[in-house]
C-alpha cells in the first residue's frame, strides 16, 4: 500500500525539469540530506480543503501551508498556489484585539461555569515541567547548534575546518621542522592562495580572529560537557553521557558527508551560473526553457553560492533573454545592496523572489521598491527575511506594495518592525484592494502592545489565509485579542502559528471559545509554549466539538505528560478531520503507549503522529511503531 504520511522533500528545486541542458547540473547539488528531518517542514499531501462535512470513511485532505508553483498564470483563490518551496519558510499569521462585547459567540457550546481563577489555581498546582532537566536539555541543544554554526562559518570563510585553518596561520608565524607537521592535515589550497595574495596585516588579523574563535569553541565545548555532567535527567547520578567509539565514528562520518555535500552543491551552482552565461552569450534556445533559478538555499547557508556584484551582473545578463521567471532563489547568497543593484533590471519579472539573509538593509529595499513600482511588475511572492531592515525600510516597502497590488506573499521575518510600521501594515490589511494572502512576521519583536491595531485590521481583512507570528513575545493577553477576531464569521484564516510566544494555560480559555466558533482554521501551531495539562484539558473541549476542523495540530515542547495522551485520545475519538499531530520534545513515557494506540485506532482521518525526543524506552519505541498494534494508515515517528 502506498505510504500516505508525508515525505521529506528537497527544498532546492531541480532545474532539470524545466531546463533542457543536462541533468548533471541539477543533480550534483543534492547529494546529501540531513539525517534529521525538520518536523514541521513535512507538508500534508493531497490537500483539498472543503468546508463541508466529509463523507463517511474519509475526510478532506489538509491544505498545504503554502501554495504550489504552477507553470500557467496562478489563480488568486486561497486553495491555488505558487511554490512548493514556500512551505518551508513561511507559515503566516496575524494577531489582533477586538472588544469582547463586540464579538458575539455563535454556535458555542462551552461550559463557562469554571471561572478563570479556578484555572489559575489549577495551573499553579500543576507539576512544573520547566525543571532543571528541561533547562539543561534546551541549553545543551542551542550550544551544540552554535558550535555547528561556528564550524560552518569558518569553513565558508577559509574552505577548511577551523583546526586546519588555525594550523596554517600558526605555521606562517613560526617555522616548524617538517617532521613536526608531517602527520597533520594540509590546509586547503583556497586558504593558501588567499593568504598569499592578501597583505601581511590581513593574514595576521585572520590568524588572530581564528585563534580567538578557537578559544570560544573550547569554552562552548566545556560548557556542553559541564551540562552533561549536571543534567538531572541522566539518571546516573550526574554521570557524563558518553558516546561509544562507533557512535562517534558515525557522527564524524555524517559531518564529513554533510560538508562534502555542501561543497558539491556550491560547485554545481557555480557551474550552473557559468553555463547560463555561456548559453546567453551564444543565444542557446534551451535557456528560454528555464523558469526557476536556484543559486541560494533557504535553510542551509553552506549550500548557497556566495555572489559578488560581478556574479550578479553575470546572472542578470543570463536572465535578460527570459520573459517571466517563475522563481529566483538567492537566499543566503550575501549579495548585499550592490549585488541587488546589478539585478534591478530583471527583478520585476520574477513571480517568486527569495532574497532572505542577504544583508540588503534599507538601501537594498529602495532598489526593490523601484522594481515593485514598475507597471508590469510580476512579483507575487517576496521573501526579505533577516536583511537588517529598519522601521523606515519596512515602511517604504509597504508603501510600494500598496501601489503594486500583485504581492500575495510577504515575509518580513527577523527584521525590525516598529510601532509605525505595524500601524501602516494594519492600514494595508484593512484596504479592500489588499491582495496579501500569506503574511509572515516571525521574530519581529511583536508584543501585546501591538495587538489592538492588529486585531482591528484582522477583523476587517478578507484576503489573509495564512498568518505566522512564531518567535515573538505576544503573551496570553495578545492571544485573547487575536481570538476575538477569529470568532468573526467572515474570518478567512486557515493557518495560524503562535509558536514560542510565552503562552500559558490561561490563553486556552479564549482559544477554546474561538475554536468552538471558527470554521475556517485548518492548521494551528502552539509549539514551544507552556500549556501543560491544564491548557490541554481546556483545548480538548473545543477539539471534541463539531465546529472544530483542525487538520494539523502542533504541540511540541509544551510540557505534556502521560495524562495528556489520555485527553488527546478522548478528544479525537471519532474525529474525521485531523491528519497530523505533532507532540515532539514533551515528557511522554511508556505509560502513554496504550492511549496513543487508541488515538490511532479511533481517529479515522489521522495519518501520522510525531513523538520525537520524548522519554520512551527502546522497547516502548518499538511497540509504538509496531504495525500489529496500529491501523495501516497511521504512522508514528518516534
Amino acid at each position: 500500500m502506498e505510504d500516505e504520511y508525508p515525505k521529506h522533500q528537497d527544498h532546492e528545486p531541480s532545474l532539470s525539469a524545466t531546463s533542457g541542458f543536462g541533468e548533471e547540473i541539477a543533480d550534483e547539488g543534492n547529494l546529501l540530506e540531513y539525517s534529521e528531518v525538520k518536523e514541521r517542514d513535512l507538508p500534508i499531501e493531497n490537500a483539498n480543503i472543503n468546508n463541508s462535512q466529509p463523507q463517511e470513511g474519509g475526510g478532506d485532505e489538509m491544505e498545504d501551508e503554502y501554495p504550489k508553483h504552477q507553470d500557467h498564470e496562478p489563480s488568486l483563490s486561497a486553495t491555488s498556489g505558487f511554490g512548493e518551496e514556500i512551505a518551508d519558510e513561511g507559515n503566516l499569521l496575524e494577531y489582533s484585539e477586538v472588544k469582547e462585547r463586540d464579538l458575539p459567540i455563535e454556535n458555542a457550546n462551552i461550559n463557562n461555569s469554571q471561572p478563570q481563577e479556578d484555572l489559575v489555581a489549577e495551573v499553579k498546582g500543576a507539576e512544573d515541567y520547566t525543571s532543571d532537566a528541561h533547562l539543561y536539555r534546551v541549553s545543551r541543544f542551542y550550544c551544540q547548534r552554535l558550535l555547528l554554526a561556528m564550524d560552518g562559518f569558518v569553513e565558508r570563510l577559509t574552505c577548511a575546518p577551523l583546526e586546519d585553518a588555525l594550523l596554517y596561520t600558526q605555521e606562517r608565524e613560526e617555522f616548524r621542522p617538517a617532521a613536526e607537521v608531517e602527520g597533520k592535515k594540509k590546509p586547503s589550497n583556497h586558504l593558501l592562495k588567499m593568504l598569499k595574495e592578501r597583505d601581511l596585516p590581513f593574514s595576521e588579523t585572520l590568524g588572530d580572529f581564528l585563534s580567538r574563535l578557537w578559544d570560544v569553541k573550547q569554552e562552548l565545548q566545556g560548557i556542553v560537557k559541564d551540562m552533561n555532567e549536571r543534567d538531572p535527567s541522566s539518571g546516573c547520578g550526574g554521570s557524563v553521557h558518553r558516546c561509544s567509539d562507533s557512535q562517534m565514528e558515525t557522527i564524524s562520518e555524517q559531518m564529513e558527508m554533510r560538508q562534502a555535500g555542501n561543497r558539491q552543491s556550491v560547485r554545481s551552482k557555480r557551474r550552473l551560473l557559468d553555463t547560463m552565461y555561456v548559453m546567453s552569450d551564444t543565444r542557446n534556445a534551451n535557456l528560454l526553457q528555464m523558469s526557476r533559478i536556484t543559486l541560494g538555499d533557504c535553510q542551509d547557508p553552506g549550500k548557497a553560492l556566495r555572489l559578488c556584484p560581478m556574479d550578479c551582473s553575470t546572472l542578470a545578463a543570463a536572465l535578460t533573454p527570459l520573459g517571466i521567471i517563475e522563481e529566483v532563489n538567492l537566499s543566503h547568497c550575501c549579495i548585499g545592496p550592490e549585488g541587488l543593484q546589478q539585478l534591478s533590471d530583471i527583478l520585476h519579472r520574477c513571480r517568486s523572489l527569495r532574497l532572505s539573509w542577504n544583508n540588503l538593509g534599507d538601501l537594498g529595499v529602495k532598489i526593490l521598491c523601484s522594481s515593485l513600482r514598475e507597471p508590469l511588475c510580476e512579483i507575487q511572492e517576496l521573501w526579505v527575511d533577516s536583511n537588517g531592515l529598519t522601521s523606515g525600510g519596512t515602511k517604504e516597502l509597504l508603501h510600494a506594495i500598496v501601489k503594486n497590488q500583485s504581492v500575495q506573499l510577504l515575509s518580513l521575518s527577523y527584521n525590525r518592525v516598529g510601532e509605525a510600521t505595524v500601524k501602516l501594515l494594519c492600514d494595508v490589511l484593512r484596504k479592500r484592494c489588499c491582495t496579501i494572502q500569506y503574511l509572515r512576521l516571525c521574530g519581529t519583536g511583536l508584543t501585546s502592545a501591538y495587538c489592538r491595531q492588529l486585531a482591528w485590521a484582522l477583523s476587517a481583512n478578507r484576503s489573509l489565509t495564512l498568518l505566522d507570528l512564531d518567535n515573538n513575545q505576544l503573551g496570553d493577553s495578545a492571544v485573547s485579542n487575536l481570538c476575538g477576531a477569529l470568532m468573526k464569521p467572515d474570518c478567512k484564516i486557515q493557518t495560524l502559528r503562535l509558536g514560542s510566544n510565552r503562552l500559558t494555560a490561561l490563553c486556552s480559555l479564549e482559544l477554546t471559545r474561538a475554536l468552538h466558533t471558527n470554521r475556517s482554521l485548518r492548521q494551528l501551531s502552539l509549539s514551544y509554549n507552556r500549556l501543560g495539562l491544564p491548557g490541554l484539558r481546556r483545548l480538548s473541549t473545543a477539539l471534541k466539538g463539531a465546529a472544530c476542523r483542525i487538520q494539523k495540530l502542533e504541540l511540541d515542547d509544551n510540557g505534556l505528560r502521560d495524562a495528556c495522551a489520555e485527553e488527546l485520545a478522548t478528544a479525537f475519538n471519532g474525529n474525521r478531520w485531523l491528519k497530523g499531530l505533532y507532540l515532539n520534545r514533551n515528557c511522554f513515557t511508556d505509560c502513554s503507549i496504550p492511549a496513543f494506540h487508541r488515538l490511532a485506532e479511533s481517529c479515522r482521518s489521522l495519518r501520522y503522529i510525531w513523538l520525537w525526543r520524548n522519554q520512551f524506552s527502546a522497547e516502548g519505541r518499538s511497540k509504538l511503531q509496531s504495525s500489529e498494534e496500529l491501523s495501516d494508515q497511521v504512522t508514528i515517528f518516534v
